[in-house]
């Protein structure tokens, strides 16, 4: 079964709707009694029985408050109990689908889920299923009570809040419904290409691109205000049509209770009350209004969120197995294939691979051959769409986060800084000295440890980032590492530096490289081109190879 968010009834819930019929038959009851006061001090009765109804009428009102705030109380705090449970439960299962996640869903798309989709659900239970249980079950009891007076009134109720409580809102779901979604889409385009522009905006202009990329900024704003402008005329006809409705049975109570007094059908003194009532119970049913808008808007978020954390990742449970014999392979991949959901074309076919116990490998390719989403799932931060991947004959995705990763030292083309010192940032408890000794040892003797870094690391070059990311690996102890690029940014002289101290501490290493000089040192070489494994072999054999892949790249390197 699919994850989805699950919705809890609590008692403040079914306390709020009780509440909130209380208070509508109350109001009900309030303006029953007043259009019977106006009739019967018409009629010219007692001083004494005007004064009783006037009190009546008062303590109805003062009822009324009471039963308003005790029902807003309830009904808010249950709406901020749901919240709170929805964020924790996107939350809980979110984390095992990320970073596989964005296969399909960028930052901006993902973040609006996250914030925009969750807020709103805040509006499930007070303007989607609260108004129509609350307006019907009171529709339902003043029909009941209703017969005792007039049968034919009683009817106009029961079909006017079958067309505002079910018909109408039905008939308009759908379209709603649509509307809704064409919203959320022109929405995702519009902030999507913002991002973009906000985010890019140094680099375009650069190239002289801000106006073109602003342009079409605007052109999905408009577009945005315009669908906008197409649901609000749609809720505006929609709410029209309820007022229609209402319109409609006032008319007809008021033409048939007259109808029925020439008769002797109805005492008249109970028509005015009966009036008075009609109108406030469609007043009750004013927020109705919302609910076609609001449950398309929900019904939305809720499917955007159950998409995400849908999202098909095998979590993993299993403790990782250590493996004794050293006939077994570290790590297998077996004719495995992957594609991001967004391409059409696999970004790696019919992968096989074999990783001992001690090698160190090296994964060579043009750019976009797949190297590093090679590395991001022998890590596990992918899964494929066909095919195994083992560490120590075990799928590496079902492998618990915790054991895995406290195995495997990793470092990815991009690093990731955090506002802080640079002690910090290297994620370790050792003392200041180890830290000191490591950093001297990459390079970094200038860089006090005290230093501030920010998010986005503007302190810090390109090199001395990428160095900084490598002492934290030098710093945590793990048997086997998975580097991608690891020299991006680095002069040949800290080239050197960086991958002899790589050597020295990695039991099991891959590294994927564009920096030939690298290779003489590693027990085999991977050659990739175009998403598939072109060449295998040590640098001597694979050097020498008659028309090789890499004995090519070689000569070209050299010329």
């Amino acid at each position: 079964m699919k994850p989805r968010i699950k919705f809890r009834i609590d008692k403040d819930l079914i306390l709020s709707i009780l509440v909130g019929i209380v208070g509508s038959l109350v109001a009900l009851g309030m303006f029953f009694l007043s259009g019977y006061m106006i009739t019967q001090s018409a009629l010219g009765a007692p001083l004494f029985a005007l004064m009783i109804l006037i009190v009546s009428v008062k303590m109805f009102g003062f009822l009324r408050a009471v039963a308003r705030y005790i029902e807003r109380l309830l009904s808010h705090r249950t709406t901020f109990t749901m919240l709170r449970d929805v964020r924790v439960q996107f939350f809980k299962k979110l984390l095992p689908v990320v970073p596989d996640v964005y296969r399909k869903f960028n930052s901006s798309d993902l973040i609006a889920r996250m914030i925009g989709r969750v807020e709103a659900l805040q509006n499930i239970y007070l303007r989607v299923y609260y108004p129509p249980v609350v307006i019907g079950l009171t529709a339902i009891i003043t029909m009941i009570t209703m017969f005792n007076f007039s049968y034919i009134h009683a009817v106009i109720i029961c079909v006017s809040m079958i067309a505002t409580l079910i018909v109408i809102p039905w008939l308009s779901a759908k379209r709603a419904r649509i509307l809704k979604r064409q919203v959320n889409e022109v929405q995702g385009r519009f902030l999507s290409r913002f991002y973009d522009y906000k985010e890019g905006y140094d680099e375009l202009a650069r190239f002289n691109q801000t106006e073109y990329y602003k342009k079409q900024v605007l052109e999905q704003l408009d577009a945005y205000e315009n669908i906008q402008a197409k649901e609000q005329r749609f809720l505006s006809l929609y709410e029209y049509s309820l007022n229609i409705v209402a319109m409609i049975s006032l008319f007809f109570t008021l033409y048939l209770g007259v109808i029925q007094v020439q008769n002797q059908q109805l005492d008249v003194v109970y028509l005015t009350s009966i009036v008075l009532m009609m109108l406030t119970l469609f007043e009750q049913a004013i927020p109705m209004s919302n609910v076609a808008y609001y449950k398309a808007d929900t019904d939305e978020a809720l499917a955007d969120i159950n998409e995400v954390i849908a999202h098909p990742t095998i979590q993993g449970h299993e403790s990782m197995k250590m493996s004794t014999s050293s006939e077994r392979p570290l790590m297998q991949l077996r004719d495995v294939d992957f594609k991001y959901w967004n391409q059409s074309t696999y970004v790696l076919s019919q992968i096989r691979l074999v990783i001992n116990k001690g090698e160190h490998v090296a994964i060579v390719g043009p750019s976009g051959s797949g190297k590093s989403s090679l590395l991001q799932l022998m890590l596990g931060l992918y899964q494929s769409d066909k095919g195994e991947v083992l560490l120590n004959q075990q799928y590496i995705t079902q492998i618990v986060n915790e054991d895995k990763y406290s195995y495997i030292n990793a470092l990815l083309q991009t690093q990731q800084l955090f506002d802080g010192t640079v002690r910090e940032n290297l994620f370790s408890k050792q003392e200041d000295d180890v830290l000191r000794e490591v950093l001297n040892q990459l390079g970094l003797a200038h860089i006090d440890l005290d230093r501030a870094i920010t998010l986005s690391g503007q302190t810090l070059s390109g090199g001395e980032i990428q160095r900084l990311a490598l002492a934290r690996l030098l710093l945590k102890p793990a048997a086997f590492w998975l580097l991608d690029e690891p020299t991006t940014a680095l002069d040949i002289h800290h080239t050197n530096i960086v991958m002899d101290l790589v050597h020295k501490h990695a039991e099991t290493l891959v590294v994927a490289t564009h920096d030939l000089r690298l290779l003489p040192n590693f027990d085999k070489i991977i050659v990739m081109q175009e998403g598939t494994i072109l060449e295998e072999g040590s640098y001597q054999d694979l050097a020498t190879k008659e028309n090789g892949y890499l004995q090519q790249m070689i000569k070209i390197n050299a010329s």
